[in-house]
Order: structure tokens, then sequence, then C-alpha cells
């Protein structure tokens, strides 16, 4: 794949205080069409892959830079994985339809030049599909193997799942579409890329292999040096399906511009009920996309589920089962 010199380094960071409090009082829309959910073909537990092999690329938080007193976990359960991936979390069918729905909700998502340029939130409220998939125990099952504790769908709707739209512009005068160098506000994240490699040059998901705070000291350095800096590395997504887990709000990550082509990803984020209280989301995470008072609504259910995990299950109907020991081998 040939790189230029905007496709390495033309990668900010999302700007953060005064301007987060100014996005939360003018939020945009919301959605830019109606969806019609009716065209969708339904969900079925078949479309779960079987267990992966062991992913290309695994690490451990410490890996990263953290240190033992850093970590998630309780008495019995540490919770250290840090990325994983890419494994194939559907079927080829169940990829395909997946990425038909998600080629016919672009026609609903909005630009947005706070994280990600182009996206749509709140994806399981507008697709059955989607809403079926990561409520599916099968579904549910296997990615919580896959990371190492009980993973259910996260109270926070609207940014529980979202689809990322990446195009090369055509026009040298427009920002290209990118994800800024970001930490989500989010522990447990599945992307999946809906575009094979070939379809488009750019697009790189990108991460820096470090602490955040070492990121910070040194921010200027690593988003003017991007790729080519010794510590930013590229997920290695090639197909339609190919799925990373990141620790999303610990490891600083983006998405460079695309140069040729398109780009579709679907972000996935889920919730661990025995680790509820050490969910890293802050108010400010989600005001800046969703305005005042409907982040107020998300925040409140998010900490009752927090506060009462057992009774947050049962209302949605999710049992939680017992977690077989992880399926990613250490390094």
């Amino acid at each position: 794949m040939s790189t230029t010199t905007t496709e390495e380094t033309r990668v900010a960071t999302i700007t953060t205080g005064l301007d987060r409090l100014r996005r939360s009082l003018h939020t945009g829309a919301r959605i830019a069409a109606p969806y019609r959910a009716a065209t969708e073909p339904s969900w079925q537990s078949s479309y779960v892959a079987p267990a992966a092999e062991r992913p290309p690329v695994t690490a451990r938080m410490a890996a990263f830079g953290y240190r033992e007193g850093e970590l998630h976990g309780r008495a019995g359960l540490v919770d250290d994985l840090a990325m994983t991936g890419p494994v194939q979390l559907l079927t080829p069918d169940g990829a395909s339809a997946l990425r038909g729905i998600c080629q016919r909700l672009e026609a609903s998502a909005v630009h947005n030049d706070y994280v990600v340029s182009r996206r749509l939130r709140g994806v399981e409220a507008l697709s059955p599909f989607v809403h079926g998939m990561v409520r599916d125990p099968v579904f549910l099952d296997t990615v919580s193997r896959l990371v190492g504790v009980p993973l259910i769908p996260h109270p926070l709707r609207d940014a529980g799942v979202q689809i990322n739209y990446y195009s090369a512009s055509g026009d040298a005068s427009r920002t290209p579409l990118v994800a800024k160098w970001h930490l989500d506000g989010m522990n447990y994240v599945f992307t999946m890329t809906l575009s094979d490699h070939a379809e488009h040059e750019g697009g790189d998901y990108i991460y820096y292999r470090g602490h955040p705070r070492d990121f910070e000291a040194h921010r200027e350095e690593i988003t003017s040096r991007g790729r080519r800096h010794p510590d930013v590395h590229v997920a290695p997504f090639q197909h339609v399906g190919d799925t990373m887990f990141t620790r999303g709000s610990r490891v600083y990550h983006a998405v460079t511009p695309v140069t040729r082509g398109h780009r579709i990803t679907l972000a996935v984020s889920l919730f661990c009920p025995l680790l509820g209280d050490q969910d890293e989301n802050r108010f400010w995470h989600s005001a800046p996309d969703d305005g005042l008072a409907r982040t107020l609504n998300n925040w409140n259910a998010l900490r009752r589920a927090i506060r009462r995990p057992a009774s947050y299950c049962h209302r949605e109907g999710i049992p939680i089962r017992p977690l077989a020991r992880r399926s990613a081998a250490r390094v």
C-alpha cells in the first residue's frame, strides 16, 4: 500500500475543555435520513463464527506501560488484556449481511468534526439485525471468552454501537475523513472492518503502544510523525469481518485518511457487569455528541447499571454465565 505524507501526519487529537462544552450546548442532527429497517435480513445465532485460534496480535496491559496497580479486575478476575485480533467473530454470510446493512445505513450518517468525521451512533436502536447480534448469547459468550471477562450490551446505548464511514475526498481543499487520536470512554471495544483492504488505500487503524501519560507528554512528536513513530503500530485489518478488541479507554488510537476508495467499520462497545464500578466513561465523553439532556438520561442509566448490575441484567433479559478460562494466550 502506498502512503503519503498527508496520510502519515494529518491526524490530530481531539479538542477538550471549553470546546467540549460548546459542542454539548449546540449538538447537531443525530441522523441524516430515515432508515427502512424492514429491508434487513433477520439475525441468526448461526452467523457467529466458531471459536478462533490464537490471534496474530495479543498484548497485555504491561506491554503498554501499565503497572499492576493500574489494572482493572477484582479478586479471582484479572482484567489485563489490552488488545487482541484480528479474529472473525462472524461467518462469511454473517459478515456479508452486516456489511450490506451498514452500507444502507450510510445515508443516515452525519458529519462530525469532533472525533470521527462521519459516523452513525445508536445503531442498535436503528437496526434489528445489530440489536439481535449484540444481545445474542452465542455472540456474547464468544466475545467474553476472547477477552476473559463476561460482557453484555452497554447501558450507554447511543455510544454502544456506531458505524464509521471514510472516503477519499477527491478535493485537496477539504479536510480528510479521519478518526482523531483519542481514548474511548468504553473499556471493551470491538472494531470490525466491513471493507476489504484492497477496496481502499489509507484508512489504517493506528495505535500508540505505550501509556497515555507518555502519549500526552510527547503528543506533538507522535501526532506529527504518525505511522513513522516507532511506538505507533498499524492494526492488521485485511478482510471483511476482521475484528480487533482494544481496551479503548486506555489505548490511544486513530484512523488515517482514506486516499482512495471507501472504508466502513463497525465499533461495538460492551460492558462487564462484574467490573462496572471500573467503567471509565465520564459525562463529557458523550455530551459533545449527544447533548446535555440526552447524556444526562444515558448517564443515569449507566450509574444504575453500575450500582445494581443484577437488576440491569434482569431488565435486559441477559444472564451472566460462568466464564471459562480465557482463550487469549498470555504473551
